[in-house]
């Protein structure tokens, strides 16, 4: 009698994309999936990216390090990974993704049983509140904030584009580190929050010394008079530097081969089923930002929250494709998330939105995020002072 032994089957997935989102996805599969799933996580840098602190790297880059701004991604892949999960990093930029398989730009191409597009988006000015294309490394992302940050102390008037979450916390961080500097900001003041919120942003942001204008500015810089002129025909005089905080892009038309181009909305964003599958593409999974929010549904305007939610959603359907299981579907909002949401100003002032009276939430916001925007509650689960 022979006796014969069965390989057990290795499927494959990657991820494209190493932010919150592609690390999330990463951590789940390896949970459900173990040793089982051998799991890539692509992404030009070699570092996560805490982009949630842009706008404190800004104003303190020298405490880049310290806090752990910029991750080491194959060390969080490596702790994400745990003790059976099969994870590994490849730093490289994706040029093509198909149905199964992605291309780096040097030609390499590389299989696998399910892609997953984790990408997130990028600001069209080429704002540093996203690494931006020649940031690959921790030192020139830590060497970009550092070039910005000396070009605005000494600048005299700065004016801030946008006033959506991003822009009220970078005139807010900028307002603390630079309490001299003349800091505008100008746009719609938090569209999606309740009128209570905004007014208690605005009154915190003109309580720094912060001009709160509203309206919409397309300039990248100001004119040879130093004037910025917005969409309305207003005149903002004497601008220094214009830093732009709106504008978000997504990649996914150049990203996309023909079979995945059809679930490319204008935006650049992947249209999907209520799996989080592309419409067209059974093996194609997207979430995080480049995820295009269904008609008459919500996402969580906190970024971070909403990579996670719904990379845990995505994590559980790439395990259940593998072994040919039925899918579930992802449970959008169908009212604006509106809560909670914690606004840091800088080290020291804080706006929050719990439920909680206001002086509660402020005190809570000021000593949870001002503190260091998470890092300190968050970092351990990607590894900081454990595998890095």
């Amino acid at each position: 009698m022979t006796n014969t032994t069965t390989k057990p089957t290795i499927s494959s997935v990657i991820i494209v994309g190493g932010g919150a989102g592609g690390v999330s996805v990463a951590r789940d599969i390896a949970k459900l999936g173990g040793a089982s799933v051998a799991i890539t996580v692509i992404d030009r840098q070699n570092y996560m990216d805490w982009a949630l602190a842009s706008p404190r790297m800004l104003a303190q880059p020298d405490d880049i390090e310290k806090h752990g701004y910029c991750m080491p991604l194959d060390k969080v892949c490596q702790h994400v990974a745990g003790k059976h999960g099969n994870i590994r990093f490849r730093q490289g930029a994706v040029s093509k993704i198909s149905p199964k398989s992605v291309t780096l730009s040097d030609g390499t191409l590389i299989e696998a049983d399910a892609i997953v597009v984790a990408i997130g988006g990028q600001y069209a000015s080429g704002a540093p509140w996203k690494p931006l294309e020649d940031q690959t490394t921790k030192e020139t992302r830590i060497a970009g904030f550092r070039r910005l940050h000396k070009q605005l102390a000494a600048a005299q008037s700065i004016l801030v584009a946008g006033a959506g979450p991003t822009g009220v916390e970078v005139a807010g961080e900028l307002k603390a580190a630079f309490p001299d500097c003349r800091i505008v900001m100008v746009g719609s003041l938090l569209p999606n929050s309740p009128t209570s919120i905004r007014i208690r942003m605005k009154a915190a942001l003109e309580g720094m010394g912060v001009v709160v204008q509203e309206g919409r500015v397309d300039a990248t810089a100001p004119d040879s008079d130093g004037n910025v002129t917005t969409r309305e025909g207003g005149v903002i005089e004497n601008i220094t530097v214009v830093l732009n905080a709106a504008g978000f892009i997504f990649k996914g038309k150049e990203l996309a081969d023909d079979a995945l181009l059809v679930d490319v909305n204008e935006r650049g964003q992947f249209s999907c089923r209520p799996t989080l599958q592309l419409k067209s593409v059974d093996t194609v999974f997207c979430c995080g930002d480049a995820l295009e929010v269904p008609q008459g549904f919500y996402a969580d305007v906190k970024g971070l929250v909403h990579a996670d939610e719904t990379g845990k959603a995505v994590a559980k359907n790439v395990v259940q494709l593998l072994k040919e299981k039925p899918l579930v579907d992802f449970k959008w909002s169908s009212k604006p998330i509106q809560k909670p949401m914690m606004t840091a100003l800088g080290p020291k002032i804080g706006v929050g939105f719990i439920g909680l009276p206001n002086f509660v939430e402020n005190f809570m916001c000021r000593t949870v995020k001002c503190k260091d925007y998470y890092m300190g509650i968050k970092g351990s689960h990607y590894g900081k002072g454990k595998t890095w």
